[in-house]
């Protein structure tokens, strides 16, 4: 059975305690594959090389690791999509995620000027994908209608810009080159029912 791991995010629970954690909506999207989860914490605080090297022993375990949404990256967020990148390991970057793999390749991070990509309901924009991109492939469709649950953004980055929304925000990057090196802006895994989140996820799984 193919492993795909999860980089686990901090967060500060309803008690003031720090926990590391990933929402649940991901977990239940992935038991719909013959796939085994490996959850991965990463102690941000302790000495990073020391932190790496454990780090990377899972990582090779796994046959694609998914770069979940969260609150706040890290130095060490940078150098494990690094490794990633370098030795082609099927990556999907999901919200944050995809921003941390934006700022590797000369990518900058903004604050929104509003609220419009933070809202709850189910589909909030639509976003215009280029026919040229892997992402197209996947989808087979130039728009589709997402979620939005962010508020900062990426402003640039010299990965492929692959997919914006009608504000011009960037919502989906890739590196063709790499069997799978995806990022989007939006939650997939909170999609239950979309036909384009569950070829995304298809396409990930397929190629591990």
């Amino acid at each position: 059975m193919k492993k795909v791991g999860i980089i686990l995010r901090d967060y500060t629970s309803k008690t003031n305690n720090p926990i590391f954690a990933i929402r649940e909506d991901l977990i239940y999207y992935l038991q719909n594959y013959n796939i085994e989860l490996i959850c991965i914490p990463v102690c941000f605080k302790n000495n990073q090389e020391i932190e790496f090297r454990r780090v990377e022993k899972i990582i090779n375990e796994c046959q694609g690791i998914i770069l979940p949404g969260g609150e706040n990256y890290y130095d060490i967020d940078l150098k494990i999509v690094k490794y990633l990148y370098k030795h082609n390991i099927p990556t999907l970057g999901i919200c944050l995620g995809m921003q941390i793999m934006a700022l590797n390749f000369n990518g900058q991070i903004n604050t929104l000027p509003n609220q419009n990509h933070q809202k709850k309901e189910k589909y909030v924009h639509q976003i215009k994908i280029k026919e040229d991109s892997l992402l197209y492939q996947i989808l087979e469709t130039n728009s589709i209608l997402v979620n939005s649950r962010h508020s900062e953004y990426i402003v640039n980055t010299n990965l492929n810009i692959v997919a914006i929304s009608n504000d011009f925000v960037i919502e989906a990057i890739e590196d063709p080159t790499k069997s799978f090196f995806v990022g989007v802006q939006w939650h997939p895994e909170s999609l239950f029912t979309d036909i384009y989140s569950k070829k995304i996820f298809d396409y990930f799984i397929q190629k591990l």
